[in-house]
This record gives C-alpha cells, structure tokens and sequence, in this order.
C-alpha cells in the first residue's frame, strides 16, 4: 500500500513540473490530471478495511478528474471575468472553484463527492455538510490568518477591490521590484503612478496563486486518519479541530514552486507561474 501511494506521488509531482499550459485543452489536461492521481492517491490513504483498493483508486480518480475539469472552468471564468472587467463573472469564478476543490477534498477523503462543500475567504472556511442533512460549520485556517494579519500592518488594505473579486487584497508602494504577490489568504497589487502596468491583470494573476493554494489543499485530506485517531484520545485536539483548519499543504506547494523555478531557467518556465499568466494576460 505504501509503496504504491509513494509511486502516484511520484506520478503526480514529476508530472506537475512538465506542465506548461500554452492553450485551453493543455491547461484542460494538467487540471484534471492533478485531480485525478491527487483524488486517487488521498481515496487509497483513506480507504476502509472492508474495501477494494482497485475500486477506491477508480472512484478517487474519476471523482477528482470531475473536481480538476471543475477548477480549470473557474480559472477559465476568471480569465473572462478579467477581460470584460465584470466583478459578477469574478464571485462566479471564485464559487465555481470552491466547488471544484470541495469535489477534489471529497475524492481524496473516499467520500461521495456531494458530502461536503466549503468556501474559503481570507482565512475563513465556510464548510457546507450535505450527507445527511445540511448543516453549516466556521474554521479559522490559522496560516492564512498569521499572514493577513501581517499584511494589514504592513500595506493598505483595499476594501473596493476585495468586494469586486472576492478575495482580501491589499495596496502597496513598494513590493520589492514585483507588481503583485500572493500570500496565504490574501494578495498586494503595486499602487504606484511610478510604475505603470494593469492593475485588474496584475490582480488576476495573483488570484490564480490563491487558486493553485485551493488546488494543493487536497493534501490536508491525507493527513485525516491520523488525526481522527489523535482526535478520538485527546479532548484538546477535537475541540480545536472544530474551530481551526490545518493548512499543511502550503508545505508542498512551496516545495513544488521551488523546485520548478529552480528548474527553469527563466520565470514564466515555472509551470505555476506560466499558469497564473495564461489566465491573466501577464504572460511574456
């Protein structure tokens, strides 16, 4: 078992750093196909004793490609939602990959994938249980709260702005040379007349890092068996499993950017960020 979940990682990582989406169908492809080996390899973590591994695998792996095709539509719709300038098309994009990741998160965890959706916004997760009846639970995603709690010391929040895409966005004069970056619940756009570049393309390519987060925020699923067991002997850890979601994913997402910059010898050749400028118009 272990050995075969050590090959789908290895599957699902070298693949990712191959990716470089120059059209719709490419950036089609790499979606799904990181939903689906992800969904497949958090469904075998996560199977019950009583189950086929073969079946679980499949299902994991269908259910996932469905939440991959999902969030590449969202990227789409955000890319649209960009070029027309329409704040409505943005709340859309950002509703429609929630969706996407929460199929993905129910496919890792060998659920059925209606069971449980969530929305995340700044550090807050909003998490919607459909399996029995619906019931709506609040956590605190305790990283991103760490950095947005930062930024607001730091730089200039923008209220108009995170209206219109949904997302918490902040202002600066100075990024150190960069006109935008996103960081773990939040992003800062360049605000200066000093330096002049599209504030809304420079926005959108941050808002597809924060997607890509959502996309790596599968790997949390792998991590629940031992915790339901910690859970279950710890009154502590159950009560602040209830209020805090554990973001361990930005531990490989990080390891992933670094690994393609370091593998690429220019910029847009880390698969990430040729992502984040093909749905922007920031790709040079």
């Amino acid at each position: 078992m272990k050995k075969l979940v050590t090959v789908f990682l290895i599957i699902l990582f070298s693949s990712n750093l191959t990716y470089s989406q120059a059209n719709d169908a490419e950036a089609m492809l790499y979606n799904v196909d990181f939903g689906g080996i992800s969904g497949a390899v958090g469904a075998m973590i996560n199977k019950k004793e009583n189950e086929k591994l073969g079946k679980v695998a499949l299902k994991g792996f269908l259910q996932g490609s469905l939440g991959g095709y999902v969030t590449f539509e969202s990227k789409r719709i955000l890319r649209k939602a960009n070029n027309n300038n329409d704040w409505k098309l943005n709340w859309c994009a950002k509703i429609v990959n929630a969706g996407g990741t929460s199929i993905k998160e129910n496919a890792a965890l060998n659920q059925d994938f209606w069971e449980k959706w969530h929305l995340n916004i700044g550090f807050n997760r909003i998490e919607f249980n459909t399996k029995d009846k619906l019931s709506i639970s609040y956590k605190i995603m305790p990283v991103a709260l760490a950095y947005t709690a930062g930024a607001f010391f730091r730089f200039d929040f923008d209220p108009k702005n995170s209206l219109k895409y949904g997302e918490v966005i902040f202002k600066s004069n100075d990024l150190n040379g960069y006109v935008g970056t996103a960081i773990p619940g939040c992003l800062i756009y360049l605000d200066t007349p000093n330096y002049i570049h599209n504030q809304n393309n420079t926005i959108t390519h941050e808002i597809i890092h924060l997607y890509q987060s959502n996309d790596f925020s599968v790997f949390n699923t792998y991590y629940q068996k031992p915790l339901n067991s910690w859970k279950q002997k710890n009154k502590t850890v159950n009560t602040l499993d209830k209020f805090l979601y554990v973001e361990a994913h930005y531990i490989p997402l990080r390891a992933t950017y670094v690994i393609a910059t370091n593998s690429s010898s220019r910029y847009y050749g880390n698969f990430l960020e040729h992502e984040a400028g093909f749905y922007s118009n920031t790709l040079q």
